[in-house]
């Protein structure tokens, strides 16, 4: 049941009456500024506020319903072109009030809705509080007659790539203070678990949800069997890697909601979430996602200038890099500021909405990520400023999601966590002047054909969500969207959007890299069998003795007919399985969990016949990526296997945890507590 809203009838009607005057303010203003803008009267300029209000709340709706497409695909500009048409007709109704030209009309209403902005967060001096009265009560009314029985629910935040340690700096520097205020105030705490290796969303988020994470060794991996490369964020592969697992024990199995995730945990609701992407039995339901998004105001005239103030942000911050003093530093495109502003606005906003609407609608479990935070580290750094503002904003949606909670008597225990962290450090081809594939190709003297699978760029998956979300309910307009990016492509296909299918790897390829952070899984594609380190010595007598040589490697893993794993590095071996050591101990500056990660990594079947891992310095922990990323995770050293758990202090922790699997134990076991109402 749900509280009373705690903006009585006045205060709305004050706000009403704020917004009326502040509008009609902005108009008369602009009149003095725009030539082809003329208002005969005060009475005139009133009047034709309140009417385009009037309009907005009738025809918006209807016309929304049937340019819901074309309004997502321009990230809500064409929502701006719906109060043109609007403007327009008011000129044909109220005397005194005249636009001369079209271009006049765009630049009213970007005009009036800027300065409403900019007047509404000085009066309210939090942008939260807009939003709460804006999206949050409107919410909260339109669900108001929902009669789900549920009165303990779960809601599960992921943050992508947000390791404990940065976690932490970010508190104690005052990035975050929602988070530190419920540490502080109502009894939440923050821990520390290791999300093993592979450290990257697909294998991490598959063992949270499902508690099975078996067979995933990459974020790119070739199967020898079906000789097909396997990319995690390619939408098919997607919904392959997630229909292998065993699914009967999915933390969203019951009721679950999925939004933003790679994998639906086989929840009854999913939303932009790229395994159920490429089913035709979703598309009904993900229909009014977006719908209900665009159709409060606040919301595109919100999302549309934050939007283009990420990108402003990203072109001044990656301008300022030039006379920083930071020591890692990537060239940035203003593809890039694109992106950005995708994932830490429009995705971002447009999650927190599905939360909110999921929660009013009382489903048992919620699952969300938010991937802003992991785009943004891999270009700039783990800690850079780019990466603490985009913390901040994940903080106020934090923020949002407990005032909703408040309004339906805080049916939900709300836990935060990140599926891996991020290492960081200067690239591979910046210290050693080329890559690792390039690397291979020198040591066998140019006689086979190495290639790169590519690197493991998360953010096209989650852009391909939002697209396919929306284009998919549309087969026309679909395929001729797909026809005319085909024509614009880059030769390279680096851009690869709409879940272009992965390039085919060349005939005659010899050797296939796939690169994973500071990790990569090397395949020799011409043996169908997983090759030994015998049978590696033999055929390539002295490929492994220049890579261990390589100042950029500090080790490379091997599978021995006789011993099983081994590690080789340039000063001895670890023997995996006996524990046995020739030489210097190389694990020595990793974690203690580290051996037992590996030796699940090699018995994986579809693990590399070589697992080669770049040097790791203990005292920077700082790590070179085989990828061009700054941020980069996949492997091990470094911050990137250390997420975390931010949760109520009245829920049992195991400490300890080691491996995704084993927190997906930990969620069930808080679930079977918070449905029971015993926590």
């Amino acid at each position: 049941m749900l509280k009373h809203l705690p903006y009585p009838t006045y205060r709305q009607i004050r706000h009403v009456i704020v917004v009326w005057a502040i509008e009609t303010i902005a108009l008369l203003a602009l009149e003095k500024i725009l030539p082809g803008l003329e208002i005969q009267s005060s009475e005139s300029a009133i009047l034709a506020v309140a009417l385009i209000g009037l309009l907005n709340a009738i025809l918006r709706p209807v016309i929304l319903y049937f340019t819901i497409t074309i309004t997502v695909f321009t990230l809500g500009l064409f929502s701006l072109l719906i109060n043109v048409a609007v403007i327009l007709l008011v000129v044909q109704i109220v005397p005194g009030f005249i636009i001369l030209n079209n271009q006049t009309a765009i630049l009213v209403v970007l005009g009036v809705t800027f300065i409403n902005m900019l007047i509404t967060q000085i009066l309210s001096l939090d942008e939260n509080n807009s939003y709460y009265r804006s999206v949050i009560r409107r919410l909260g009314r339109t669900q108001s007659r929902n009669n789900s029985a549920v009165e303990h629910a779960m809601l599960i935040i992921q943050f992508d790539g947000l390791s404990y340690s940065v976690l932490e700096s970010a508190l104690r520097a005052g990035y975050m203070p929602t988070i530190e205020s419920l540490i502080s105030d109502q009894h939440y705490q923050l821990k520390k678990w290791i999300c093993g290796l592979p450290s990257q969303t697909s294998s991490s988020q598959l063992g949270i949800m499902y508690g099975d994470n078996k067979n995933v060794p990459a974020f790119r991996w070739y199967e020898k069997e079906t000789q097909k490369l396997v990319v995690s964020n390619h939408l098919n592969d997607t919904a392959m890697i997630e229909s292998r697992v065993d699914q009967k024990d999915s933390l969203l199995l019951h009721n679950g909601s999925s939004i933003a995730n790679m994998f639906s945990g086989n929840a009854v609701k999913s939303a932009m979430t790229m395994s159920q992407l490429t089913s035709v039995a979703q598309i009904s339901k993900r229909s009014n996602v977006f719908y209900n998004f665009f159709l409060n105001p606040y919301n595109y005239t919100h999302t549309v200038f934050l939007f283009i103030g990420e990108m402003f942000r990203e072109m001044y911050q990656n301008l300022a890099k030039l006379f920083s003093h930071r020591q890692l530093s990537l060239r940035r495109s203003f593809l890039f500021a694109l992106e950005r502003a995708m994932a830490v606005v429009f995705a971002r906003e447009l999650t927190t909405h599905i939360i909110i609407e999921d929660m009013f609608s009382k489903y048992q479990t919620i699952y969300a990520t938010y991937m802003g935070y992991d785009v943004v580290a891999h270009h700039t750094g783990i800690d850079s400023p780019a990466a603490l503002s985009v913390m901040r904003g994940l903080d106020k949606q934090i923020q949002r999601v407990i005032k909703a909670n408040e309004i339906i008597s805080k049916v939900y225990t709300i836990v935060v966590l990140s599926d891996h962290g991020q290492s960081q450090g200067s690239t591979f081809r910046q210290l050693y002047g080329l890559t690792l594939d390039q690397l291979l190709k020198k040591y066998l003297q140019n006689e086979k054909s190495v290639v790169s699978s590519g690197t493991s760029d998360e953010v096209k998956g989650y852009v391909n969500s939002l697209l396919q979300e929306v284009l998919n309910p549309h087969q026309k307009v679909n395929q001729s969207v797909k026809r005319i990016y085909k024509q614009l492509q880059t030769k390279d296909g680096d851009f690869s959007y709409f879940d272009s299918a992965s390039r085919p790897l060349p005939s005659g390829t010899d050797i296939i890299v796939c690169p994973s952070g500071n990790m990569a899984l090397v395949y020799f594609a011409n043996f169908p069998e997983r090759l030994s380190l015998e049978q590696i010595s033999k055929i390539y007598p002295h490929l492994l003795v220049n890579l261990v040589s390589h100042p950029g490697i500090a080790f490379v893993m091997l599978n021995s007919e006789e011993y099983g794993p081994i590690l080789l590095h340039s000063n001895g071996m670890y023997f995996l399985k006996s524990q046995r050591i020739e030489g210097k101990d190389i694990l020595s500056q990793y974690p203690s969990h580290t051996s037992a990660q590996l030796q699940k990594l090699s018995a994986f079947p579809n693990c590399g016949d070589m697992v080669i891992f770049s040097s790791y310095n203990p005292e920077t922990k700082m790590s070179p990526a085989f990828e061009e990323l700054i941020g980069h995770h996949g492997g091990i050293g470094g911050l990137q296997t250390e997420a975390f758990a931010f949760f109520p202090e009245s829920l049992p922790w195991r400490p300890g945890i080691s491996d995704a699997v084993e927190l997906h134990k930990q969620l069930r076991e808080w679930q079977t507590l918070i449905f029971e109402g015993q926590q």
